[in-house]
């Protein structure tokens, strides 16, 4: 996925940085999974790249964080689009199950959850790659593949 900021403005001159990274690199394999918005009024927005957990007693799926205890905490996998949930809706979500995923680009919606964060003495990027189908974290671009074009 592109992204696009600006970085100045003028009147005679407009600066945009462009990513054009990617988050997806490659033998991924994805699963569509129910998402649903149980707040009372808001609309939920999650991005592509989020960490997402299931709930355990209702099969709900939901951005992971550290300090829950309801089976979420777990990951499931990552987020492949953005997604838009008005409030009471369910919709189909692509998550990525497996393949290889870039480290940097992981989304975690909880303040201060991160790769290194810790939950249930494991770090998440090692929950990751061991509790998952078979994401494999990619912490740099390796010069090996084809997604260095």
């Amino acid at each position: 996925m592109s992204e696009q900021t600006t970085a100045n403005s003028g009147s005679n001159q407009l600066f945009v940085n462009t990513d054009t990274s990617k988050i997806f690199l490659g033998n991924n394999q994805t699963e569509n999974d129910s998402y649903i918005n149980n707040s009372g009024y808001d609309p939920i927005t999650l991005k592509a790249g989020t960490v997402l957990g299931r709930i355990g007693s209702s099969d709900i799926l939901v951005p992971t964080q550290s300090t829950a205890s309801d089976g979420s905490q777990n990951v499931l996998g990552v987020l492949m689009a953005d997604l838009v949930v008005d409030s009471g809706d369910t919709v189909m979500a692509p998550v990525c199950v497996s393949g290889r995923v870039a480290a940097e680009k992981l989304i975690f919606v909880k303040p201060g959850d991160n790769l290194n964060t810790a939950v249930s003495n494991r770090r998440y990027k090692d929950k990751i790659q061991g509790e998952t189908v078979g994401i494999k974290l990619v912490y740099s671009t390796e010069m090996s593949h084809t997604d260095n074009a």
